[in-house]
């Protein structure tokens, strides 16, 4: 491919079965969905006196009933309030995080899709919601604000009670911060259930649609029988030319520039 230097400001994403009407529904739902939870954020901020309380959830003498889900009525117990109902994700990850998004994702594995949509939905309102985002992950918001205010919002999305319930048990262990986090991990969990395999393309000037289908062609046959690729592609004016692909954990690198770095390396090798 014969690349030249260009810069791209934003990156161009695909995905299988997507197309440009289905972006731009989400695009205007992601925009309002954003400007709802930036308001009921705010008024969390404020102290949450506007906020409608949701009713009180039915519980019990030893815990905290929640969907699937399950806290104490001691919070420091933590991940271990977690009720393991449903199958193990394909892919282990023992952090903290992982735990998390491994408890969420047994909790929910008869409705993924769903679940799924509603992490991505969130991820969305972090990233264009500051004061949601603030919400998320500032600590020194009392609960009561809080939970009303995630209430309202989930409520506003008609996110899947799961989901819900997951916020309340990381409010109450104070891991709110690490939502992010966690909606990551739980993305590669399903992404594993459903075969998906993320494919990372990065070059130095947008590629046209010819050049993505040839790319996208060699590496299916890279990929596992079975797999479905997501296509993302990006560009780094630094690459000078070719491509770095990025498929599942493996990197192939046919950059002009790393090859420029390696005849570099060879040529300051002392001869022997």
């Amino acid at each position: 491919l014969n690349l030249t230097l260009s810069v791209l400001s934003h990156p161009l994403r695909t995905a299988a079965g997507s197309n440009w009407q289905q972006q731009k529904w989400k695009m205007r739902r992601v925009a309002t969905l954003a400007g709802t939870s930036g308001r009921l954020a705010a008024h969390a901020f404020a102290g949450g006196t506007a906020i409608a309380r949701a009713p009180a959830i039915t519980s019990s003498r030893g815990g905290q009933t929640l969907g699937r889900l399950v806290t104490p009525a001691t919070p420091s117990l933590g991940i271990r309030t977690f009720a393991a109902v449903g199958r193990k994700p394909k892919v282990d990850d023992g952090t903290l995080e992982g735990r998390y998004a491994t408890a969420l994702f047994m909790a929910s594995s008869d409705r993924l899709d769903k679940v799924y949509e509603d992490l991505v939905d969130l991820r969305d309102m972090m990233q264009e919601s500051n004061e949601f985002r603030l919400l998320v992950e500032t600590p020194g918001i009392d609960n009561e604000s809080k939970a009303a205010a995630l209430e309202a919002i989930c409520s506003q999305t008609g996110a899947d009670e799961a989901i819900v319930n997951f916020l309340k048990v990381l409010m109450e262990n104070k891991r709110m911060h690490k939502l992010a986090k966690m909606i990551e991990l739980f993305e590669g969990f399903y992404r594993a259930e459903k075969g998906l395999v993320l494919c990372e393309v990065t070059s130095s000037e947008p590629l046209s649609s010819m050049q993505q289908g040839q790319v996208k062609a060699a590496m299916e046959q890279r990929a596992e029988p079975g797999a479905t690729l997501l296509m993302e592609y990006k560009t780094n004016p630094a690459l000078l030319g070719g491509l770095v692909v990025k498929l599942g954990d493996a990197i192939l690198d046919q950059s002009v520039s790393t090859r420029l770095e390696r005849l570099t390396t060879q040529l300051l090798a002392p001869v022997s």
